[in-house]
């Protein structure tokens, strides 16, 4: 299928003021980033938060985009009284053409990592990377109708940063299940507290009409009507209140890597099932656990899901190893809030000493801002971590509540500094996506001795 003049009569209707000839075939995908367009991709340009998407236009063309649409007159274009609302009204089309499952997954933390758990148990259809937005998850449900695949089941990551965003993304999606993996500080300029985080995000589990699975501590901060209708897991050293979850798993680090041993009483003769992690950490433990007990749900065999499971493809720059000779990078620097440091930095705890820290700022934190930077800071300081660096604006009371730390304003002055970091032992690199520290991920390898570069080849 693909997304020709008669598709878009069809779904666009009385938007279209312009239909000029399409090329043979019309598009066979759809991109609102230039920089992300393929060959025979049609680009919607639209305005957006900063600029105009006819900006990109002659860009996307260049690529080898099929043709625009836009609501800004230009040869050859489709013109719409509102590209941005054409490709949501795209969007649901896609979806009501739909027959197989659609999971939404979503949470503060963790939720790309269990998204492509889950699509790897499920062999399901995904959301790349981290397209989270209305405008992203359109595109994947019309790429998905172009492809013709429509009875594969669907996992989508649904993210949020204000209030409304997720009523938004469940009109779209309609999501059949649901998963929440934790509830935790966040996005808090725009959502203000914890608690309309735990509101906001819950509203998954209220519209998802099938299989409802949420971490524990993410299911305790649900409303009791919600909590009711919604099934637990978590790993046993958890405190858990109320009646057992309805799957339990034990984390067991090991030196090649590590599992979780997975144990459930919800089925007819009770399931006990290891998974081999695909990294590392009680985090990862635990978003595996979740998969594993949603993939059941949904029919799969356990061992099966399992399998599954330990051969997913995670993204980069969750806690990836990078092994330089005699020293490991923690790269972990695809963003960062409170929950997510202190999980990097219990991994951290169990890999080669000597440990060395660089924390970009954790961005819209709001008013707590500086509170959560001080703790962060207390526990480098508590670990005896060194060296410590603290990177950007909002990183300074990390640096200031920890001894001996360095504040540095930003990843070029941290990239000017960094062969004063240490090659040897592990460094752990994470800050919010913001920051940038990937650009400094990549210094750290690019420079590392030619021996130690061959070697993470191997």
């Amino acid at each position: 299928m693909n997304l020709d003049a008669p598709t878009l009569r069809r779904w666009l209707g009385p938007r279209i003021r312009e239909l000029p000839p399409l090329p043979d075939g019309g598009a066979r995908g759809v991109r609102f980033h230039s920089d992300r367009v393929r060959p025979g991709d049609a680009f919607f340009a639209f305005a957006g938060a900063r600029t105009h998407g006819e900006r990109f236009a002659d860009d996307a063309l260049a690529r080898g985009a099929a043709f625009v649409v836009s609501d800004r007159p230009r040869p050859g274009a489709v013109l719409v009284d509102d590209a941005g609302a054409a490709l949501l009204d795209l969007g649901h089309a896609a979806r009501a053409a739909r027959r197989g499952r659609v999971i939404g997954v979503t949470g503060s933390v963790g939720k790309t990592t269990a998204k492509a758990l889950l699509a790897s148990a499920l062999d399901a259809a995904v959301s790349p990377g981290n397209l989270n937005t209305p405008h992203a998850l359109a595109t994947v449900l019309i790429d998905s109708w172009i492809d013709g695949d429509l009875d594969r089941p669907l996992v989508l990551e649904l993210g949020i940063d204000h209030v409304g965003e997720m009523e938004r993304l469940l009109d779209l999606v309609r999501p059949t299940d649901g998963l929440l993996t934790a509830i935790a500080p966040a996005h808090l300029e725009r959502l203000g507290d914890v608690a309309t985080v735990a509101r906001e995000k819950g509203l998954l589990l209220e519209v998802a009409t099938g299989v409802r699975y949420a971490a524990h501590g993410a299911w305790r901060q649900l409303a009791p009507d919600l909590r009711s209708r919604t099934e637990r897991y978590a790993l046993e050293a958890e405190p858990v209140d109320g009646p057992p979850p309805a799957w339990t798993g034990r984390f067991v680090a090991g030196e090649a890597n590590d599992r979780v041993l997975a144990r459930t009483e919800g089925v007819e003769v009770g399931v006990e099932v290891g998974v081999d992690l695909p990294g590392t950490g009680r985090a990862l433990a635990t978003n595996a656990l979740g998969a594993l007990a949603m993939a059941v749900a949904l029919g799969v065999d356990p061992e099966r899901a399992a399998e599954r499971i330990a051969h997913a493809r995670l993204e980069t720059g969750r806690l990836t190893r990078h092994h330089l000779g005699d020293w490991t990078l923690l790269d972990d620097a695809y963003n960062a809030s409170p929950a997510s440091v202190a999980e990097a930095l219990e991994v951290l705890d169990r890999a080669p000493t000597p440990h060395a820290v660089v924390l970009g700022s954790m961005l819209e934190l709001g008013s707590e801002s500086a509170a959560h930077h001080a703790a962060v800071g207390r526990a480098c300081a508590e670990r005896g971590l060194a060296p410590v660096w603290a990177i950007g604006a909002a990183a300074e009371p990390l640096a200031d509540a920890c001894p001996g730390a360095t504040h540095l304003p930003d990843v070029v002055a941290a990239i000017a500094r960094a062969d004063a970091l240490p090659r040897r032992g592990t460094l752990l690199v994470k800050g919010s996506r913001g920051i940038g520290l990937e650009a400094l991920v990549a210094h750290l390898r690019a420079t590392a001795a030619p021996a130690a570069t061959a070697e993470e080849a191997r």
